[in-house]
């Protein structure tokens, strides 16, 4: 699975905006309303990054979980005859990383589009009307999940091996190291 890229959500964010612009003024030149999300559509944003950030919480205390329990066998120097720590699946970690993933692209897609409509209406209607409140706050609601993006995909990535000496790194059959990240 492919890191998020930066570059890719600012043309993502820079492209929806010049459509939400040409949208908007489209739109108001044949009479019709300005294509802004309610601003009840704040709240959905924040429920899902939410969920979204606590299940990468969930994936995250579970590999800290399982690092300790062989750092704990390590530092007894003996064979650990305990039952072995229950392990998240790891379909259901790249889930949530996909998750994440999708939370940023979506949200610079919905930031940029308002942020469009903002560069038309802002100057003409002013700041206290209800478009632009609302389009104002679905952009920072789209930012919010670019950064749940980022911080999901930081939560899911894997800690590096221990159990290698220095300088020994071990490479599957193309060269990379495994595990290395989600």
């Amino acid at each position: 699975m492919t890191q998020l890229r930066p570059l890719w959500l600012l043309v993502i964010v820079v492209v929806a905006a010049l459509a939400g612009y040409l949208a908007t003024v489209l739109m108001a030149a044949a009479g019709f309303s300005s294509p802004v999300l309610p601003l009840s559509s704040a709240v959905t944003l924040g429920a899902i990054g939410l969920i979204v950030v606590a299940l990468g919480l969930i994936v995250w205390r579970d590999q800290r979980r399982i690092q300790e329990a062989e750092d704990r066998a390590r530092s007894e120097k003996r064979p650990n005859r305990s039952r072995p720590a229950r392990r998240m699946h790891p379909l259901q970690a790249v889930r949530v990383v996909a998750a994440g993933q999708a939370c940023a692209y979506a949200g610079s897609l919905i930031a940029g589009w308002h942020a469009g409509v903002l560069i038309d209406l802002a100057p003409a209607a002013g700041a206290g009307t209800p478009n632009v409140t609302s389009a104002l706050v679905v952009v920072i609601g789209g930012m919010v999940w670019v950064i749940t993006g980022f911080v999901v995909e930081t939560l899911c990535k894997l800690p590096p091996d221990r159990g290698l000496g220095q300088g020994e790194t071990r490479f599957d059959d193309n060269g990379t190291e495994p595990n290395a990240a989600l």
